[in-house]
């Protein structure tokens, strides 16, 4: 798979929805669990930024669509580092 200008932007949506998945998981722990040291005050910003990716989700083809899911891959599991690390240490 080469990375032109259009894959390069299917992979940064990718890691922006990850990421911001990520984040509504630790809120929906947070509403579960009522010792999760963890502030809900960004989810209607989080709810925004996926509700403005949406429309790229939907028109994607087969090619950029891996590209996004890559993201998608990407972004969820380095927020998840991240927090792992800043808890457990």
């Amino acid at each position: 798979m080469s990375l032109s200008r259009f894959h390069a932007w299917d992979f940064s949506v990718g890691l922006m929805s990850g990421s911001t998945l990520a984040y509504l998981l630790a809120v929906l722990l947070g509403l579960l669990l009522p010792s999760w040291p963890f502030n809900a005050f960004f989810t209607p910003l989080a709810l925004l930024s996926l509700a403005l990716q949406w429309p790229s989700w939907a028109v994607a083809d087969v090619e950029r669509g891996a590209f996004q899911r890559r993201g998608l891959q990407v972004g969820g599991v380095l927020v998840v580092v991240l927090w792992l690390g800043y808890f457990l240490c």
